[in-house]
């Protein structure tokens, strides 16, 4: 016989997937089939005090339902069993799925995990499944007969007198529930305004989602739990997240008649310090909530599980939140996985941030503070510090701001305080002198470094470019157009450099003294000299199809691509609306699937300038990126393409990997 064939597959479509890998292997002989029955042994721990085992039965926890359909290997086939009739009960029996895929009778040990659809793959008694960082309402929801359900693994031994194998399912995943009841009076059953997705986040930046793989041991009959630190997919870098997002909220208005519940399944780990929950609507506004509680402090769990990245594992638990008491506010970033490298994001930036406070009118390129910038969902700072008698303060030109950069940095930390999901992208400038300044070198040293340590925490993400959103949550990630450490202080601060000069040019990331080490690759476009329109926005479309696109699943590459335009100051608001309106006319931006990386614009957020559509637009090319093998999508299958995944409109896929956009 055949061994079993690991197939990698989205869960649109995974009964058909495994059947597919079933088809690949030697069907046994046709005799009387091994009966299988099922009892789940325990529940899960209730890591809340006002709820009860019941509350969770009634939604697949603790009871088998019609529909229900299991993974069966004996360490070289596979098979799908199903509940053999409708039952609410924890002990079931199972059928195989059809006469000619079935195990038959012979003495041997058997492993079964549930759902069946999550099973990626069987190789000998290895299992691997998939928590997923980006989960499906229609799967997810409490009470689903055509969905997921609580993970589960059993073991069982026939003796070839008895075909009878009595499987007892475990807990390997916890589940956490949102009740979003308190969102039903901003919700319109129309659509105009519904919940589009809610994401949670680990504060203390625990793996709550990743490849798992499940292996028995024959010899000590125990069974062991492998959380996988990489998967190979060209995006995502590791499976492992700090975050799980449910999407496909809107498509089903029925959350509303089923109480409001979005259901998540996460990894069974000690959540230290509570989580964020971040709820986003269709409008494109955001609600969040913080807590401070451990989660999943319970007994230690049955299996031995490993390879959990920052954090222990726990016996799997049943949590619930409340949507009570969330505020508004621009959590953007915390609905994205961390596993997500930093430079494969879509970052709206300002351009000539802080000079709202421009005494000279003229000299205005934006319209709000740092401050109000990072609190409507800016993430990028463009800061211009010039020195001046012993001070740094940001300038545009000539024109002072009177912000200095600690002013602006200290916003950008006390945001960050705030809204530990967040990251800052900051690029620093000379503004008025040059590189030989070693007045401003020292200066501006001294300043950053403070920020290594204020308040007993390091706010600058070290090399963040080239890392995980993960690794840059909380903190800021800063890159100098100017050396900064030519001075006599100038140790590595984490920071990069690079020499600014003619657009599209590869640019060293440099960091440390002299001409310090290479981390990465800078590429911009910043062609301000001109003040065409339609010349600029060639330059932005090469920028982004030629270099950005090109690039797409490169990790050594950071992107800059600037939107602001050259004009005196006496016409820059009038020129910058001239320039928004064509950057959001231009289908090359609009239709674009890929990543944006980052992006500078002018009067960002001002809706008499348009910023507010660009800064949507940007925003909102996070949630049209494309994820290599990582999102279930549906139920749904469709043929003739190998997979067994349907290939819906916004779908493409090769031979082997599903290839699946965003769609919340």
């Amino acid at each position: 016989m055949l061994a079993a064939v690991a197939l990698m597959f989205s869960a649109c479509g995974a009964d058909d997937a495994i059947d597919e890998a079933q088809q690949q292997q030697t069907t046994p002989n046709v005799g009387e089939a091994i009966s299988f029955s099922g009892t789940i042994a325990e529940g899960l721990y209730m890591e809340n005090d006002d709820a009860t085992r019941v509350d969770v039965s009634g939604a697949d926890i603790t009871a088998w339902h019609a529909g229900d359909k299991i993974s069966v290997s004996d360490g070289t086939l596979n098979f799908t069993y199903s509940v053999k009739a409708t039952t609410n009960d924890a002990n079931c029996t199972f059928v195989p799925r059809d006469e000619e895929n079935k195990f038959t009778s012979k003495a041997t040990t058997f492993n079964a995990f549930y759902p069946a659809a999550a099973v990626l793959g069987w190789n000998g008694n290895t299992l691997s499944t998939m928590i997923y960082t980006e989960q499906d309402y229609v799967e997810n929801k409490a009470g689903s007969t055509d969905g997921f359900g609580p993970y589960m693994v059993a073991t069982a031994t026939t003796t070839g007198a008895d075909d009878n194998a009595n499987f007892l399912f475990k807990p390997i995943a916890s589940v956490i529930d949102v009740d979003l009841s308190t969102f039903k009076s901003v919700t319109n059953l129309d659509g105009e305004l519904e919940v589009v997705s809610v994401s949670i986040y680990a504060k203390s930046k625990v793996s709550i989602a990743g490849k798992l793989n499940y292996t028995y041991n024959t010899t000590t009959g125990a069974g062991a739990i492998t959380v996988k630190n990489n998967d190979a997919t060209d995006y995502s870098y590791s499976t492992q997240s700090e975050t799980v997002t449910v999407g496909g909220i809107n498509k089903s208005l029925d959350y509303l008649v089923n109480d409001g519940i979005i259901r998540f399944y996460v990894l069974p780990v000690t959540i230290t310090g509570g989580v964020v929950v971040t709820v986003r609507l269709s409008d494109g506004t955001y609600y969040s909530k913080e807590t401070s509680t451990n989660v999943g402090t319970a007994e230690a769990v049955g299996l031995s599980v490993s390879g959990v990245q920052d954090g222990t594992v726990c016996k799997p638990y049943y949590k619930k939140y409340n949507s009570s008491n969330m505020t508004l506010t621009n959590n953007w970033m915390g609905t994205i996985p961390g596993n997500i490298k930093f430079n494969h994001l879509s970052i709206p930036g300002a351009h000539d941030a802080a000079t709202s406070a421009c005494d000279n009118n003229s000299a205005k390129c934006q319209a709000y503070t740092v401050a109000e910038l990072l609190d409507k969902g800016c993430r990028a700072l463009d800061l211009r510090p010039y020195y001046n008698s012993n001070s740094l303060v940001i300038f545009h030109g000539v024109a002072s701001t009177g912000v200095t950069l600690t002013n602006a940095l200290d916003a950008v930390t006390t945001f960050l305080d705030g809204h530990p999901t967040e990251t800052v992208f900051i690029l620093i400038a000379q503004e008025g002198g040059d590189d030989g300044n070693t007045n401003w070198q020292n200066r501006v040293w001294s300043c950053l470094n403070g920020y290594r340590n204020k308040n007993d925490k390091n706010y600058i993400a070290d090399y963040g470019w080239e890392g995980k959103l993960n690794d840059c949550r909380g903190k800021m990630v800063v890159i100098f157009r100017n050396t900064y450490t030519g001075g006599t202080n100038n140790g590595d601060l984490g920071c990069g450099k690079v020499g600014w000069g003619s657009s599209f040019n590869d640019k060293t990331i440099m960091t440390g003294n002299g001409s310090g080490t290479g981390r990465g690759t800078l590429r911009y476009q910043d062609e301000y000299e001109t003040t065409n329109t339609s010349t600029k926005l060639d330059n932005m479309t090469t920028m982004l199809n030629n270099h950005i696109a090109a690039n797409e699943t490169n990790a050594g590459y950071t992107f800059v691509n600037n939107v602001n335009i050259a004009g005196t100051l006496s016409n820059i608001s009038s020129l910058s609306t001239s320039m928004n309106t064509a950057f959001l006319n231009s289908s090359t931006f609009t239709n674009h699937t890929g990543k944006f990386c980052i992006m500078f614009a002018d009067f960002l957020h001002s809706s008499g300038q348009k910023g507010d559509q660009v800064y949507n637009l940007i925003r909102n090319q996070n949630y049209k990126y494309v994820y290599k093998g990582r999102t279930r999508r549906g139920l749904t299958t469709g043929g003739g393409t190998g997979t067994g995944v349907e290939i819906k409109t916004d779908e493409y896929a090769d031979d082997t990997q599903v290839y699946s956009k965003r769609s919340f």
